[in-house]
């Protein structure tokens, strides 16, 4: 990992031009294979370059993102027990984190290194934050890990950080998408909608709220209590 560190330039350093064309050709591979994550990182990493450094500052700026990156709060392998989790009580964040996580073969370790490239401490603070408590934002929103929910995630994601990735993956998994589920665009546009009504997710102290009911933890959040996830036939 150290080495493959060392040897990725910072996506933010290139010029635009290289950024973008290493941008498409990660998107048109995720086009043809949508479950291929590490494409998806290589996409938005690239994608999202230009704007980090404002979508950073927004983070820093918000007391909650301020105290996270103080506290350098993680969610891995090193911090994260899913067997505790588990024997929290029915309803429970921590318990419906770990029933998702292991209904679908998922670990916390998978995001254990530093995102690969980045130099820059605090960005690199701020985009493993969001690679680690992805799969939290599914369990608070209801969107499952099928092709067609994780469109409508990215949809809600843009609409929460404005990442461009997020918005491209959207869009064009819409459009892809929209072939064997006509009615995809309404459940997109309801996800962003819903994702601007929230209140910040990324800034959000999921490890305190652990033993916290879900319910409550959505209203927290401003999310409907009972998320109906992707409605489109």
């Amino acid at each position: 990992m150290e080495s493959s560190q060392a040897s990725t330039p910072d996506p933010s350093q290139l010029p635009t031009s290289v950024r973008w064309k290493r941008a498409l050709v990660a998107l048109a591979r995720v086009m043809r294979d949508p479950g291929q994550t590490e494409q998806v990182l290589e996409f938005n990493i690239h994608a999202n370059a230009g704007t980090l450094a404002r979508r950073i500052a927004r983070f820093m700026d918000d007391p909650g993102g301020k105290q996270l990156y103080a506290e350098q709060r993680r969610i891995d392998s090193h911090t994260v027990d899913l067997e505790k989790l588990a024997a929290l009580p029915e309803g429970t964040l921590g318990r419906a984190y770990a029933e998702f996580m292991r209904a679908r073969g998922l670990t916390p370790e998978v995001f254990d290194g530093p995102p690969k490239g980045i130099t820059d401490p605090r960005a690199a603070y701020v985009v493993q934050r969001l690679r680690q408590t992805h799969d939290l934002w599914h369990v608070v929103t209801g969107f499952d890990t099928d092709a067609a929910s994780e469109i409508a995630l990215q949809a809600f994601t843009f609409a929460q950080t404005r990442s461009p990735g997020a918005g491209i993956l959207a869009a064009a998994g819409t459009v892809r998408g929209s072939r064997e589920k006509p009615l995809l665009a309404r459940d997109v546009v309801g996800a962003y909608r819903i994702g601007k009504r929230a209140e910040a997710l990324a800034t959000f102290p999921w490890e305190d709220h652990w033993a916290t009911p879900l319910w409550k933890v959505r209203a927290m959040l401003g999310l409907p209590l009972e998320p109906t996830g992707l409605r489109a036939a």
